[in-house]
């Protein structure tokens, strides 16, 4: 019987050290990176946001990326570029632009973040951490399924540029509004429209499952119980 228990002990401490050492798998609520317009959008200065709808039932999110891309006139930037993402809530029935919801309650500001260097493409990514612009420790909850997220460059100094790669449709997830529709803010919202093509921004959004986890949990249950058992046996 006990060498019967070690084993189970054994098993279950491999089994919870293999559930923590892989990742936990992920629900994408959001995807917008699979149809590249090859379009491209340069805010300047200003605060820009697309307005999406999210999919699947899970809402602490633990994955967000999206992809920019930076010009200069030399091999590094002219400025000290930087950039700020913020997410808001739509809610119904508060003030609204042309009858359409304002982002209205802001629910994650990442602050200030770099942007090292020019790049054709590349894409930033947000994970929990301690650091301020990471997402929070143990995920963002997100209380609504209508939401916008938003950026805003800032720093470009002479022969800068920097914006966003467009991509649509969504995989995972939909766009809110009309064709061409994105929000920005120049010390108000305002519904604005681009004729060059559709102004999805090229992100993902996930979130864990918690089968990942829940297996994990009861792995250190069972390694708990097994060893209660064992001590009791001797």
């Amino acid at each position: 019987m006990k060498e019967t228990l070690k084993r189970n002990v054994c098993l279950s401490i491999s089994a919870l050290w293999f559930g923590l050492a892989v990742p936990l798998s992920a629900e994408t609520i959001f995807d917008n990176s699979a149809t590249d317009l090859t379009l491209r959008f340069n805010p300047g200065l200003l605060q820009v946001g697309d307005e999406i709808m999210l999919g699947g039932t899970e809402r602490n999110l633990t994955y967000f990326s999206f992809e920019y891309w930076g010009t200069a006139s030399g091999a590094s930037f002219a400025g000290n570029v930087q950039a700020q993402v913020r997410m808001y809530y739509n809610p119904p029935g508060g003030t609204t632009f042309n009858g359409y919801p304002i982002p209205a309650e802001m629910f994650y500001d990442s602050g200030l973040f770099s942007v090292p260097s020019p790049t054709e493409r590349s894409t930033f990514i947000f994970t929990p951490g301690p650091n301020p612009d990471d997402l929070p420790v143990g995920g963002l909850l997100i209380a609504n399924d209508d939401i916008t997220w938003t950026v805003q460059f800032s720093g470009m100094g002479t022969g800068d540029s920097v914006g966003l790669d467009l991509y649509s449709p969504p995989v995972v997830g939909a766009e809110v509004g009309d064709f061409g529709d994105y929000w920005q803010y120049n010390g108000g919202w305002a519904l604005m429209t681009n004729s060059v093509g559709p102004m999805d921004f090229g992100a993902v959004m996930a979130t864990p499952e918690p089968s990942s986890l829940t297996l994990s949990i009861l792995g250190g249950l069972g390694i708990l119980i097994a060893t209660r058992r064992f001590r009791r046996k001797e």
